[in-house]
């Protein structure tokens, strides 16, 4: 199938090439700086864009640095920038989308974790995905987002943010589970009894919610899972929901003290009498295609089918 072909069948794939956008002027990178192997694929790939006249940006904190490379404060970072490169595991990926969405920059991940579901590239590949970066020779795949709120008693709103993955509502005393109310957009659908409740983007189908028992989603797919950890009940399923719907969970019976963690990065706590309001997030997150994603294939290779 063709990239062109590709576009045609999917909304949410756009094309991206010379004819259509002009050359990247800046690229970030954010960098696992707790991996030798990321820092050193850093400095290879801030020498390479800065030989073709690119300006490279990195976050400040990361643990690399290069003399022509402008180190930026987080909530700076990607003004003006143009790609985002990530070079980590699927835990920078996933730092890297929070600081490239709101600036809608497109993101390109190259794998020096483990698993790397994420990513595009892999490290051997880091010359070339660089010199398809600069060329301009790639298109956009955009990916929903979750949106994540937090209610306290009286229904006001004291906390906010957004996942790629998930957004898991999670029991923070070890001992005691968890009983969550589940209303979907004005019905209430079940209390549940669990360590945690996962509401997963089809992109995080496949991570947290995956771990726990639930299905793997298409990309293609729109919608948002809710997947119990460890259910203290006889119904222990995922509810698939359309992402036009609301997802409200709410602690009851006694005891929940609570936080909702987002893609692991980010927890806000739940108060007393509050909830937690999930829906479909209002911008997506930018993934660069130097070729068409063949899913199922990258599912069979990462987990290891035959």
């Amino acid at each position: 199938m063709s990239n062109d072909s590709l576009r045609e069948t999917s909304p949410n794939i756009a094309r991206v090439g010379t004819a259509d956008v002009e050359i990247p002027r800046a690229v970030g990178l954010v960098v696992h700086g707790g991996r030798p192997a990321a820092c050193q694929a850093a400095v290879t790939a801030a020498d390479l864009l800065a030989q073709t006249g690119v300006a490279v940006v990195g976050v400040h904190g990361d643990g690399w640095e290069r003399e022509h490379v402008e180190l930026r404060q987080p909530g700076d970072f990607g003004a003006g920038v143009d790609v985002v490169l990530s070079l980590g595991g699927d835990g920078t990926f996933l730092r890297a989308a929070y600081l490239a969405r709101d600036c809608g920059v497109p993101l390109l991940g190259v794998n020096l974790g483990r698993l790397g579901f994420l990513s595009e590239v892999e490290a051997g590949q880091l010359p070339a995905a660089v010199e398809r970066v600069v060329a301009g020779d790639f298109f956009v795949e955009e990916r929903m987002t979750l949106a994540v709120a937090v209610l306290d008693a009286a229904g006001s709103v004291v906390g906010t943010s957004w996942a790629l993955n998930d957004a898991s509502v999670e029991r923070t005393v070890p001992q005691r589970l968890i009983v969550l109310e589940v209303r979907v957009d004005d019905t209430v659908f079940a209390h549940v009894p669990a360590d945690a409740l996962i509401c997963a983007t089809p992109t995080g189908s496949t991570a947290y919610a995956f771990s726990a028992g639930g299905p793997i989603l298409s990309p293609l797919v729109d919608a948002i899972l809710l997947t119990p950890v460890a259910p203290h009940s006889l119904f222990d399923r995922t509810l698939v929901v359309d992402p036009g719907e609301t997802l409200l969970l709410r602690p009851v019976a006694g005891d929940n003290a609570c936080v909702v963690s987002c893609d692991g990065r980010e927890s806000l706590a739940v108060p007393d009498g509050g909830c937690v309001r999930v829906s479909r997030g209002d911008a997506p997150v930018r993934l660069v295609r130097l070729a068409p994603l063949d899913f199922y294939a990258r599912v069979r290779d990462k987990f290891g089918l035959r």
